[in-house]
């Protein structure tokens, strides 16, 4: 954050429903907020996310393009009303968050600083020496056009993270495309067609037998409803499909995502369950796949049509990609690639939000207007940029962006990955030291002469905030316990390395050196330990 050049807050936990709508998002689902009143009546929110608080005390202070660029952030508590809170910091009701709030003069500018988060926050990942995905993401309740997930591999998470073994495309399962398989290229462009109409209720449904008579074996119909059981939605999709470069196939499954994206009311939930039309209420919508026969899709239209002849124009339907991303699918980036889907926890997200907050709570500066321009790196070439492209007095909104890192998360996804059957296993910028030092029954004067002496830097000053040096954060355990039960003790903990001081000790004044993560087990002589130890931090 300091190399962002962000200043750090702090918000109130409340946060004022008139805020929210406001900018709009208290009218959709509120299902995930806690809902409180004070005595008077005044209503407020258990803050899930800050977006509008930190926007209404910038439209407070800030009115000049001479403020701006603005980077702001905070490390707090957040609250959602998680419907099934699981994995201990995982997924929880209240948790612990990094949020980076950025302003800009211009749209060049905050896309410039989106970029510049982006590589703070790659290089911020890679100091975890952990393999991490950054992948396109859906923007969800958060709002904006632009957005990067940032996940780490574990069997325990619940996104599907869809990656390219040859062109590095990264994609959530949300947002993530895949390739036309070459048997099936060209059908896509004439087909995709995204308007449709309603179909006002009949009798019955039309389905595949009535429709087209022949290959129901050869496609699924999906149906359910929509939240309000008023609408129902029928989606068909080729049974399999072929993968990949050599033509193979595979069976299929709907992807509710796109169904969410066609249908935003759809309740998946309630899939497979479009009981036949009772009343003149119900609506009927349909969603083909464009892998289908252009003719079965004419036949359901003309189906439609002819028990709608009032309609002023004829209906149509959306066609698109129903069918669900699996391992071996061929990549739309290129053309030699194929996709793979892995499971992943998200650590942290970025987007960028224009003016979606910014404008409905007044966030505006009265100023020059910018030209179009590419922006350099950093926060004082933004500044020049801002004041050398001023051309004529306007009021525009601010852009902004929100950058999250869900700290209690972040725990809890590492210590999951890292453990094995002994116990934890912490990277080195998160354990809570970097060593300990664990003497044999009698050694204990002279583990603290080996304590002594990895704590002092160069300068021989005891490492601190304030004279860092290389000296290395070490622990001793002096607890008047047996040796294995400290061993054990230090294992379960999981401090990177675990100095010894035992038999090699009594013979030769020799340390044992011990890393689970690296497989090392050595005895070190005294005057060579601090810079074993410290090539060990540097791989962990």
């Amino acid at each position: 954050m300091t190399n962002l050049g962000a200043s750090k807050v702090s918000l109130s936990t409340l946060s004022s429903q008139e805020l929210w709508r406001r900018s709009g998002r208290l009218s959709g689902d509120r299902s995930e907020l806690f809902h409180l009143e004070d005595r008077k009546g005044a209503q407020f929110l258990l803050a899930p996310t800050h977006e509008e608080e930190i926007t209404s005390v910038v439209a407070d202070a800030v009115h000049s393009y001479k403020d701006l660029p603005l980077r702001l952030y905070q490390i707090t508590r957040k609250y959602r009303d998680e419907p099934r809170p699981r994995q201990g910091l995982l997924r929880t009701k209240e948790f612990l968050m990094k949020d980076l709030y950025t302003f800009d003069a211009t749209k060049e500018a905050a896309l410039q600083t989106y970029e510049t988060v982006r590589a703070a926050y790659s290089a911020f990942f890679n100091e975890f020496k952990i393999p991490f995905l950054t992948a396109e993401a859906d923007s969800g309740s958060i709002g904006g056009d632009l957005s990067h997930e940032y996940h780490i591999l574990t069997s325990k998470g619940e996104d599907n993270v869809i990656s390219c073994d040859s062109c590095g495309y990264v994609a959530n399962e949300e947002v993530a495309k895949r390739g036309i398989a070459q048997a099936e290229n060209g059908k896509a462009l004439d087909q995709m067609n995204f308007s449709y109409d309603i179909v006002p209720s009949n009798d019955s449904l039309p389905t595949i037998s009535t429709i087209s008579g022949e290959g129901a074996d050869e496609r699924i119909v999906w149906s359910s409803r929509s939240r309000d059981g008023r609408t129902i939605y029928q989606a068909m999709f080729p049974a399999t499909i072929a993968q990949g470069s050599r033509g193979t196939s595979r069976p299929t499954k709907i992807n509710p995502h796109v169904l969410k994206w066609v249908f935003p009311d759809v309740d998946l939930g309630n899939q497979d369950r479009a009981e036949p039309i009772s009343n003149a209420s119900t609506q009927v919508r349909w969603v083909f796949d464009y892998r289908l026969p252009k003719d079965l899709i004419e036949s359901v239209e003309n189906f439609a049509n002819i028990n709608n002849k009032d309609r002023p124009k004829p209906l149509s339907f959306p066609v698109v990609d129903l069918v669900n991303i699996e391992t071996g699918d061929q990549c739309q980036h290129c053309e030699s690639g194929t996709l793979k889907v892995q499971t992943a926890v998200e650590l942290g997200h970025t987007f960028y939000l224009g003016t979606k907050y910014s404008e409905p709570l007044g966030a505006k500066i009265a100023g020059e207007k910018l030209r179009n321009s590419s922006p350099r790196h950093g926060l004082l070439e933004a500044r020049k940029l801002t004041d050398a492209l001023r051309v004529a007095d306007t009021t525009t909104p601010i852009e902004m962006g929100c950058h999250g890192i869900g700290v209690s998360r972040m725990i809890a996804a590492v210590a999951d990955v890292l453990a094995d059957d002994k116990g934890l296993n912490w990277p080195q910028v998160m354990a809570p030291f970097d060593t300990v030092v664990i003497p044999a029954k009698g050694l204990e004067n002279d583990a603290v002469e080996v304590f002594d002496m990895l704590v002092r830097n160069e300068t021989g000053s005891v490492i601190s905030s304030e004279s860092p040096g290389s000296g290395i954060d070490v622990i001793l355990d002096d607890r008047q316990k047996e040796m294995g039960w400290k061993l054990n003790d230090a294992d379960l903990i999981g401090y990177p390395v675990i100095i010894v001081l035992g038999k090699a000790w009594k013979r030769e004044k020799r340390c044992e050196v011990q890393c689970r993560r690296l497989s090392v087990k050595q005895d070190v002589p005294l005057d060579q330990l601090k810079s074993v130890v410290a090539s060990l931090l540097l791989q962990l």
